[in-house]
């Protein structure tokens, strides 16, 4: 298998392929340039020569005399050595050569490049084999109007090398290249270094191993942009840390809501969902092989299914999380069904057991017309007796304080009612807002028989108190005196004349206290029991009435007692009257 390249060489080999293909264009360059220079050199030296020849051919008039080998002469005037001279006239005819002895046999040179090329330029140059000689040769030749003058240098290896570069730039460059190799090697070993640290945290982030606190960048821009994307891993590895602390407690608060919640990706599959929302499902059609994805397409929530297709992948909606909401009944369960559409066409199901809201509400409206029915009879009361009064104004002393006893009677028992009604409203819209204590209950039963003993003589009446002192509740004193206040009101009123009520403790479930309030009297009849803590419920009504009972008493009782966790029961004793049994925090 072939080992794969690592980076740091790929990169030294893309640099250095980088600048050998530069050192070529270079040396290339400098080749032409040098070659070119050196040939211009050669070139205005031969010109120059070719000048001379000419003038020394004016100067001894050898175009009329026609003797040319005069100018045999001339080489001692020029100092190189094998240097050819031909004259040739301007039909092409040699004239003179001075290393051909027989001219007769050598060719018309019109057609030698160099010749033609000078009758259109200055000069005219080639290189190439002659006929004549056999030899190679570099040739420049002049037009000077009566004829040409070319001159020509054999073309060999001293020829070349002069033509060539000098050999002090190939070391130049040597030197140059080696420089640069080592300058690349040491800056690619870095950035290599860099890029190789990179790789391995970007290998350790894949295998999840977290990154490695001891690794330093180098200090460039590799190594500054390795340590941002440190940091950046970091930010997110925090985020994605806080992410997910945030989804387990939303996950955990989705399973202890009391309601069901669902959430649907936008083609209507279940992303998240919590035991409820399949409860209360199952309660609402009665089908329990129903799937959360299947629930949009029951017939029950075709609310739900019309909105979803109204709204979902329209892009004109107006507003930005349309909602929707369905009020369903089964099996004397209430629930709210609500639909919640977002952004991006995913939605949220949410289904609220709201039994309890409705019978609270009906309660609320039963108790609305009983409060206006228990009101209307003590104010038309207190309102006949104030118009007696009025009307007639010549009524005796006696009669008179007679009807202002009965219109004080009927305003105290409306004050009662009003006070009584005061009392269930705060049990039941801010029951938790009542502070707790450590109350001796002992204490709170005498109170009560203290701020009651007129009415228990009056209907000779005793009481017996069968608790141990300093026994100790934890709940509000005022609601523990209610209960007790409301518990033997409800006995003098209705157990009857030389009754006797006890309080005593009973054992109970442990972390409360159980107590039994009972009396000897006249009981109340079975088919009353289940009912006597309804409000406004009255054993008998006239009774009740002339008593001056409002008919809420026990349903405060009760109340306190379930606001302070504890429950209450009641029931005939065997021998007579009527037993209360009661538990309270300890």
């Amino acid at each position: 298998m072939t080992k794969s390249i690592s980076f740091k060489r790929r990169l030294f080999l893309g640099y250095f392929g980088i600048f050998l293909l530069f050192m070529v264009l270079i040396l290339t360059f400098q080749y032409h340039r040098e070659k070119a220079i050196r040939i211009a050199a050669l070139d205005s030296r031969l010109s120059d020569m070719a000048e001379l020849v000419n003038n020394y051919i004016r100067a001894n008039s050898l175009n009329e005399t026609g003797n040319y080998l005069l100018t045999d002469s001339i080489f001692k005037l020029i100092p190189i050595p094998d240097l050819r001279v031909t004259i040739i006239a301007i039909d092409g005819k040699v004239l003179y050569d001075s290393s051909v002895d027989d001219l007769s046999s050598m060719e018309n040179h019109l057609t030698r490049p160099e010749v033609g090329k000078s009758l259109y330029s200055p000069y005219g140059t080639a290189v190439r084999h002659s006929e004549s000689t056999g030899k190679d040769y570099y040739y420049l030749s002049r037009y000077f109007n009566i004829h040409y003058v070319r001159l020509a240098e054999e073309y060999n290896i001293n020829i070349k090398g002069f033509l060539k570069r000098e050999r002090i730039f190939f070391v130049f460059m040597a030197i140059v290249f080696a420089c640069i190799w080592a300058l690349l090697a040491a800056v690619t070993r870095r950035m290599g270094k860099s890029i190789t640290m990179l790789r391995d945290f970007a290998a350790r982030m894949r295998r999840g191993e977290g990154n490695d606190p001891s690794i330093i960048f180098p200090k460039n821009e590799v190594g500054e942009t390795g340590k941002e994307i440190v940091r950046i891993y970091n930010n997110l590895a925090r985020n994605t840390t806080e992410l997910s602390i945030q989804k387990e407690k939303l996950f955990r608060h989705l399973h202890v809501l009391n309601e069901g919640v669902a959430f649907f990706a936008a083609d209507r599959t279940v992303e998240l969902s919590n035991s409820h929302f399949m409860v209360f499902l199952n309660a609402i059609t009665g089908e329990h092989s129903l799937t959360p994805e299947g629930f949009i397409d029951h017939s029950l929530f075709s609310g739900i299914r019309s909105f979803l297709d109204s709204n979902q992948h329209n892009a004109s909606r107006k507003q930005d999380n349309p909602s929707t909401e369905l009020r369903l009944e089964k099996g004397g369960r209430h629930f709210a069904v609500r639909c919640i559409l977002f952004n991006d066409d995913s939605f949220e199901i949410v289904i609220t057991d709201i039994t309890r809201t409705e019978q609270n509400k009906t309660m609320r409206q039963q108790m609305t017309s009983n409060i206006a029915h228990e009101l209307k009879t003590p104010i038309a009361s207190v309102r006949g007796y104030l118009e007696t009064l009025i009307v007639n104004k010549d009524l005796d002393e006696e009669k008179r304080n007679h009807f202002l006893e009965k219109a004080l009677g009927q305003s105290t028992r409306l004050t009662d009612l009003i006070n009584d009604i005061v009392t269930l409203n705060k049990l039941d819209e801010t029951g938790s807002n009542f502070p707790f204590e450590e109350v001796d209950f002992v204490s709170v039963v005498k109170e009560v028989r203290d701020n009651l003993m007129t009415d228990l003589n009056r209907r000779q009446m005793t009481m017996d108190i069968a608790i141990d002192e300093g026994i100790k509740v934890n709940g509000n004193r005022s609601l523990i005196v209610s209960v007790i206040q409301n518990l033997l009101e409800n006995a003098i009123a209705y157990a009857g004349e030389k009754v006797t009520v006890s309080v005593r403790s009973l054992p109970g479930e442990p972390g409360f206290r159980t107590f039994s309030f009972a009396d000897n009297g006249i009981g109340i009849p079975e088919e009353h029991l289940e009912r006597i803590f309804e409000r406004f419920y009255r054993i008998d009504d006239g009774r009740s009435r002339k008593s001056g009972g409002t008919g809420l008493g026990l349903a405060i009782v009760k109340n306190a007692i379930l606001l302070h966790k504890g429950e209450i029961s009641v029931r005939n004793r065997p021998g007579g009257g009527v037993e209360f049994i009661f538990s309270l925090p300890a």
